[in-house]
């Protein structure tokens, strides 16, 4: 009786390593990859409302390139605003970031609320995104030929002790990618 246990064990055993050593080979056949995206935003104005829209375009990434024939999916991991360098470091604003897809769609709008952008210069703002509008995206991003997106950053209520003012800040987004080895 013990011989028969004592087979069925090591049956058991080996046909558990043979199907543990299947996923770490599935895992070598793999790779996670973040892609960082950072889209700049070079604001000089005098107005007390202004809004600039720029592309981003994940295929002018080096690491999506790198691997564009190999990519299984991509998805939003995360987003925040940061600020370069602001003058007068008093200008504070009502600012909103949008993300539409290539097509004009709305995937997201992002309040920030009443800010001063100098508060973000050494610590970004990070955009805490619902999972609807992190659905959005990865719904648009599903079909692997949606990489270009345009990202709007809306300033109104601008309030500076100076006239003009200048405001250089940049959305960072980081994309998950997996792809094939």
């Amino acid at each position: 009786m013990k011989k028969y246990l004592l087979i069925g064990f090591i049956a058991v055993a080996f046909v558990g390593m043979l199907s543990f050593n299947g996923c770490i080979l599935d895992a070598l056949n793999s790779l996670t990859q973040n892609i960082p995206i950072t889209q700049e935003f070079n604001i000089s104005s005098a107005l007390t409302s202004y809004s600039q829209s720029e592309t981003i375009d994940l295929s002018n990434s080096s690491t999506y390139q790198r691997y564009s024939d190999k990519i299984q999916n991509i998805s939003f991991l995360t987003a925040e605003f940061r600020t370069k360098s602001v003058s007068p470091s008093d200008l504070s604003g009502n600012v909103n970031i949008t993300l539409k897809d290539n097509n004009g769609n709305l995937l997201f709008t992002y309040p920030l609320g009443q800010i001063k952008p100098s508060d973000y210069v050494n610590t970004p703002y990070q955009l805490q995104l619902n999972s609807t509008q992190i659905g959005l995206i990865n719904d648009y991003l599903s079909t692997l030929s949606n990489k270009v997106f345009v990202a709007t950053i809306s300033i109104t209520n601008i309030s500076s002790s100076q006239l003009t003012y200048n405001l250089d800040a940049t959305i960072d987004i980081v994309f998950s990618m997996k792809t094939n080895l």
